[in-house]
């Protein structure tokens, strides 16, 4: 990313500097979204059910798994459906 040519991020780090969010956060902050990292993801898949019974399959890549399966659950529970086990719904 480059602040010259993206519009977006100059803004940002603009605003940012009038924070005195020090450099090397910035500089940090830059290099995570490069994918600089040497993080590693996880592919998962959840399997449930929704409003009316109906089935759901839900992949997703994170960084996380635990934060990942309690968003998840998070989100069937708030629409009225629940987490099934593995093999459930496929």
């Amino acid at each position: 990313p480059n602040p010259e040519s993206n519009q977006a991020l100059r803004l940002v780090l603009e605003r940012a500097k009038t924070y005195s969010v020090p450099n090397h956060i910035i500089e940090k902050a830059i290099d995570k979204a490069k994918g600089a990292g040497d993080e590693n993801f996880d592919h998962l898949r959840y399997e449930g059910f929704g409003p009316s019974g109906s089935m759901l399959i839900v992949d997703a890549l994170t960084n996380n798994v635990n934060r990942t399966a309690s968003d998840v659950r998070a989100a069937f529970g708030k629409n009225g459906g629940n987490m099934g086990v593995s093999g459930s719904v496929a």
